[in-house]
């Protein structure tokens, strides 16, 4: 890559201003400015430039400071910005076709000003929309102008209130009746509700719903995605069958309406079915391009692992603002010095740049990685979307699968850690909100849960590892996968019987070192884990118990009966002490949400219009 030039850098970033933080820019070993463009590239860097002006210039985006809003008031006004973001085309369709990367840096940069906006773009154009293209087939094709128009509003409907990581024991059914050519769409309980559905609790009109699909004669074929209208565009007013609301105030990210919905008997057309990895004929025959069907039902959540490839950079987005708040604060304020007479930033001490330096560094790790991932990752669907069903194929999936499994986890937590140190870095100013730090931390925080939570995630990563150590264990072929990250484990032996050894501390500091220490770890972890899981199947125990059976818990809710308080000072539906967590819960929602209601705010709009006419009106 050729060096970037001075005059191209100064184009693109302007001068910043100056002040107290200029006389640690003029110690600097380099350019930020030539840095910045060799990191991001001129394209990148443009579209950066043009989105942040964009918002800047645009009164609907200016910040509002010294009053909270309402959660009405927030929603209606995120919704308002989506809105605006989607009619200025920041980016183009070729763009994102042309470049992948621009599609990151589009919401990257939306999360920068705000989550809640970003995130409610990101469901609606490239979760639910991407769904409806990569899932379904040419009949879906005439919604994409609809949803590019926001004639229909969407959201991406998995998660149910009882199972949440483990999709396949989702219990929302599709029946196939070929008499009338439907599909009937069922919840049978609340804990069958589809929850935490983002833009599902106020806006959605439409949304791809994940059910168990049956056949005439009660055959289950699994897991499949169907496009269902919730909601009627014009009034907003739920479809009928459908009880929709919205879950109530969280922790942060309040500007999206997350959101439940039950459907009681709903009978939606053959054609709603998201066709793209099985159908079913107007007669009642399912059919198939995949003979495996595990490998059919990790195509139909593939969307999954594009979300989690998103939580890692948005993850870094929010350490990347952490970082910048606190190491500025930390090189303009002064405490203590040699003198009583000279205080020094507290940049100059140990301690806090023990605290701050090592996340820094994750971010340009991390930032680096992110981009790598997202390339792979749009080139594996890519593939998927045209003819390439070869093993090679197969094998990328499931190298990717593992690491955006093991990726989401280290960036969500490595975030959030480091979020939370820079707050404590930053002293009692950071824990003034107007500095940002706290909303940062609370809307990092469900980066941890969502799209799958950490722990079990980590889990699907070991499974990967384990399953191919027991191959080269077995002497099967060379490991190998497409992108070469597991590639080390071929050597697994002779790295056991490594034993550290560096010569100077200089050595120390070649990146070899470290990353021979990391391998070593792996593979020693994957032995005494192979080991454990052994012992107990010997002892008679099933593989799942095998995995289980090493932790104290049989004492557990006794213990936390000691602590506990009663119910009215806990005032926690899911801590409640009779254990009726989705009673408990399902009453809460229905004291927080008024199911039946549209946004108080949509009652502006006349009724004889479409959504879209109404808020060109008031844009």
């Amino acid at each position: 890559m050729a060096a970037p030039s001075e005059g191209d850098a100064a184009s693109l970033l302007p001068d910043l201003p100056g002040g107290p933080l200029q006389a640690y820019r003029a110690r600097a070993s380099f350019c930020w400015k030539e840095l910045a463009l060799f990191l991001e590239g001129e394209d990148m860097l443009r579209l950066k430039k043009s989105i942040f002006s964009a918002l800047e210039d645009d009164p609907l985006f200016a910040r509002s400071r010294g009053h909270e809003l309402s959660l009405e008031k927030h929603r209606e006004l995120t919704f308002l910005r989506c809105k605006r973001v989607l009619g200025r085309a920041l980016l183009r369709v070729e763009d994102m076709v042309r470049n992948p990367l621009s599609v990151l840096t589009l919401i990257t940069c939306l999360g920068t000003y705000d989550w809640s906006l970003a995130q409610k773009f990101l469901l609606h154009l490239l979760v639910f929309g991407f769904a409806i293209y990569k899932s379904g087939s040419e009949r879906h094709l005439e919604y994409l102008p609809k949803i590019l128009s926001m004639e229909i509003f969407g959201c991406f409907a998995v998660t149910e209130v009882s199972h949440g990581s483990n999709a396949k024991a989702i219990r929302t059914t599709a029946h196939y009746d070929p008499a009338t050519e439907e599909f009937i769409l069922h919840s049978p309980d609340f804990e069958a509700a589809k929850f935490w559905v983002g833009n599902m609790g106020k806006t959605a009109t439409h949304a791809v719903v994940f059910a168990q699909l049956y056949t005439p004669g009660g055959r289950c074929h699994g897991l499949h995605s169907f496009l269902v209208q919730i909601r009627n565009p014009k009034t907003l007013l739920p479809m009928p069958g459908v009880m929709v609301g919205d879950i109530g105030k969280k922790l942060g990210l309040n500007g999206i309406d997350n959101g439940f919905a039950m459907f009681h008997k709903v009978r939606i057309p053959r054609r709603a079915l998201l066709n793209q990895t099985g159908d079913v004929t107007p007669e009642g025959t399912y059919v198939t391009p995949f003979k495996d069907a595990k490998q059919r039902f990790g195509a139909s959540l593939n969307n999954l692992s594009m979300g989690r490839a998103i939580i890692v950079a948005m993850s870094v987005v929010n350490l990347k603002l952490a970082v910048s708040i606190a190491l500025r604060f930390s090189a303009t304020r002064r405490q203590f010095g040699p003198t009583d007479e000279e205080e020094v930033p507290v940049l100059e001490y140990q301690t806090q740049r023990w605290r701050l330096l090592p996340y820094l560094a994750a971010v340009y790790a991390l930032d680096h990685f992110s981009k790598w991932l997202f390339l792979n990752l749009a080139e594996f669907q890519q593939g998927l979307m045209g003819t390439d069903r070869s093993t090679r194929q197969a094998e990328l999936g499931r190298e990717i699968h593992a690491l955006v499994s093991g990726s989401k986890p280290l960036a969500s937590w490595t975030a959030q850690r480091g979020i939370q140190e820079c707050r404590e870095a930053c002293g009692g100013h950071g824990y003034l909100a107007v500095n940002r730090l706290g909303d940062l931390r609370n809307e990092n925080d469900p980066n941890c849960t969502y799209e799958g939570d950490n722990n079990v995630l980590l889990q699907q990563t070991s499974g990967y590892l384990l399953g191919l150590l027991e191959l080269r264990l077995q002497g099967g072929a060379r490991l190998e996968s497409p992108l070469g990250t597991v590639d080390f484990l071929e050597a697994y032996p002779d790295i056991l019987d490594q034993r550290f050894s560096c010569p100077s501390v200089a050595g120390c500091l070649e990146s070899s070192v470290p990353l021979a220490a990391y391998e070593w770890l792996v593979c020693y972890l994957l032995r005494e884990s192979v080991q454990k899981v052994n012992q107990e199947k010997r002892s008679g125990s099933s593989d799942f118990e095998a995995r289980n059976n090493s932790q104290l818990k049989d004492d557990a809710v006794a213990l936390v009966d000691v602590i506990a308080p009663p119910d009215f000072i806990l005032d926690s539906p899911i801590g409640r002490a009779d254990g009726e967590l989705y009673k408990n819960l399902w009453t809460a929602v229905l004291q927080e949400s008024k199911v039946l209601e549209r946004a108080s705010w949509w009652a502006e709009f006349p009724a004889s219009k479409t959504h879209v006419e109404s808020l060109k009106s008031r844009l």
